[in-house]
């Protein structure tokens, strides 16, 4: 590989195995570093499989781009771009945007099935029982009930019941979900569970036995640990992970370092902003697709078993909690904006005074909604539509949400 800055990876993907050897390939290869492998055979995949890349990886010559790290990088802009191989199974799923631009990532139902595998892997190495009771905290402002029937799941010899909870849903009712489940397992977006710790007795937390805390799509902040380990009495390990690649890293139980997947994932630490390529997706292949966060590669722990090198996220983007006009925060999370129509991209910020700018871009009929849903998720807040992201001229590092409201600020 010489000097490309790339990690190793094997010679197939674990998804082209039957499901049901999913999670024990993932976790035997979870447990030795991922072997090497000529990145010039990917590139001459691509190169036959897809006239988009053909045309990317030729240059002058007629072999056309061998080096790995002369392959162009595949920014946000350019995924629309990408043909999809559809085999009837394909969905479309919008990202949050918080780069200011939304992309659309269209996976078939076999790849969708796998990078939930990929998403259950730090379990297999948790000491559950055989079937686990677990609530995830989701996008949106609904609760299930207990009664309501859960999505079942078996994966590595263990079965799971799933109820989720959006992480802008009372928190009355979510405590009621909890209390009457008595989840082994809590998982979801970091924010939400905070928001949710913050509005009720966690004394009542404690006592429900919860044995493992597992907050995933934000960075988890050092206070937001403390608060969960102290709420539930129980682990918190965190997620690291994107909707356009799936699954990074995770957090290991024996060493807590955080474990990339780098045997699914060709992962680049680039000063220019994390690079990735997952191999398991096939109907829309993302070579060196760039993320943007930083990371860095790190030297694992010498006692730890499992063999997947280990990193550390140095800088992501992290958004603002709002807050409504009854002094209650709202996480950055509780918006559902990627359902909407004709929607390009958007901010939302917080003035000072409490009120609220929504920026888009998109059709002009998707304004309206997008404004009835802030109303909606922050009561009590004016609210100012305005056509054009770009408008809202701040400094720093872009946030999505962002606020320079007293208690708002990330």
């Amino acid at each position: 590989m010489g000097s490309d800055p790339i990690s190793s990876y094997p010679e197939r993907s674990a998804i082209e195995l039957p499901e049901s050897r999913w999670a024990d390939a993932l976790r035997e290869r979870a447990l030795s570093p991922p072997p090497p492998a000529d990145t010039a055979v990917l590139l001459k995949e691509l190169r036959q499989r897809s006239a988009f890349y053909a045309d990317r990886l030729t240059q002058s010559s007629v072999a056309g781009i061998t080096a790995w790290s002369a392959a162009p990088i595949l920014e946000k802009a350019d995924v629309a771009a990408v043909p999809v191989a559809d085999d009837g199974s394909v969905r479309d799923t919008r990202t949050s945007g918080t780069t200011g631009q939304q992309v659309t990532i269209r996976n078939t139902r076999r790849e969708r099935e796998f990078r939930r595998a990929l998403l259950y892997r730090p379990q297999l190495f948790y000491e559950l029982p055989n079937k686990v009771t677990q609530v995830v905290f989701v996008d949106g402002d609904w609760c299930a009930s207990a009664d309501d029937r859960p999505k079942r799941f078996a994966y590595g010899g263990v079965r799971y019941q799933t109820w989720f909870a959006g992480a802008a849903a009372a928190p009355a009712e979510v405590l009621k979900l909890l209390t009457t489940l008595k989840p082994q397992l809590v998982r979801g977006i970091a924010s939400g569970i905070v928001r949710f710790i913050e509005c009720v007795d966690r004394a009542s937390l404690s006592s429900l036995g919860t044995r493992y805390v597992a907050p995933g799509g934000e960075v988890l902040l050092p206070e937001w640990r403390a608060l969960m380990e102290d709420a539930f009495r129980a682990t918190v390990l965190d997620r690291y992970g994107a909707t356009e690649s799936g699954a990074l890293a995770w957090q290991c139980p024996e060493c807590n370092a955080y474990h990339a997947n780098t045997d699914e994932i060709i992962i680049e630490a680039d000063p220019g902003g994390l690079l990735v390529t997952p191999l398991f997706v096939r109907s829309q292949p993302l070579l060196r697709y760039r993320l943007g966060d930083q990371i860095e590669f790190t030297r694992g722990a010498a006692n730890c078993r499992i063999g997947l090198p280990t990193v550390r996220i140095t800088q992501a983007r992290r958004d603002d909690w709002l807050v409504d006009g009854k002094g209650q925060k709202v996480s950055p999370l509780s918006f559902q904006f990627e359902r909407v129509g004709q929607l390009q991209a958007w901010r939302l910020h917080q003035r000072t005074g409490g009120e609220l700018q929504l920026y888009f871009d998109g059709a002009a009929e998707a304004g309206p909604r997008l404004a009835n849903a802030v109303r909606r998720h922050v009561p009590g807040r004016p609210v100012e539509l305005i056509e054009g992201v770009w408008q809202l001229q701040r400094p720093g590092k872009f946030k999505r949400v962002s606020s320079d409201f007293p208690g708002g600020e990330g």
